[in-house]
């Protein structure tokens, strides 16, 4: 990857970004009691996340110097639990994801696209209590406004995500972690030349 492109050494998180999650995870942990953070028979979870690639790869496309910004709505319904595992079905809707598709000079155009993700699964470890690691995993799609690298305006998605949700008394939550995010138009064009990214993700939730 060209070093001299400005774009390919990001700033991984903002600062104010940084000082914010500081501030916000403080308030949440210190306070709370050491009673459970969530209520086992709470089957629904509604959240957003917003979240932004910070570097590419190449283990299933092609594509270089590029970027991407998302935001998307959550949905889980708990399907099994004990103390100790959770185990979530999760749907996600995406109003507005921004990909920045690379031109002959380096420079990333941006493209627009909504879509959803109707197929995941999260798993949350130490259910009981207020630090919850969690693993997700899903797959769904994406219709741009116009061709994305120059192949398709829809696009298929696969994910894998490792976070951390951080939960107050009042049973909502702080989910921050990384995405390994794929995009590609499963050979529908006459290009497939797909897009992986690493990806940071902050968000919040609520049980009900």
């Amino acid at each position: 990857m060209d070093s001299s492109y400005p774009g390919n050494r990001p700033e991984l998180v903002p600062a104010p970004w940084l000082w914010l999650l500081s501030n916000v995870l403080l308030i949440i942990v210190f306070p709370a009691t050491p009673s459970c953070a969530q209520d086992l028979n709470a089957r629904n979870e509604f959240g957003a996340w917003f979240s932004g690639q910070f570097e590419n790869d190449q283990l299933l496309g092609s594509t270089i110097n590029s970027r991407m910004y998302q935001f998307e709505g959550r949905y889980a319904r708990l399907v099994y639990a004990n103390r100790t595992l959770a185990v979530r079905y999760v749907a996600a809707v995406v109003p507005v994801c921004s990909v920045g598709d690379p031109s002959k000079n380096g420079q990333p155009v941006y493209v627009y696209s909504s879509g959803a993700s109707p197929i995941a699964i999260q798993l949350n470890w130490l259910h009981s209590g207020r630090l919850q690691p969690f693993l997700t995993s899903g797959g769904g799609f994406l219709y741009f406004n116009r061709h994305l690298f120059h192949a398709t305006q829809l696009n298929f998605t696969a994910q894998v995500a490792l976070g951390l949700q951080v939960f107050a008394p009042k049973h909502n939550s702080v989910d921050f972690g990384y995405r390994y995010h794929h995009i590609s138009n499963a050979n529908l064009g006459n290009e497939n030349p797909g897009m992986d990214s690493h990806v940071l993700f902050l968000g919040f939730s609520f049980l009900r």
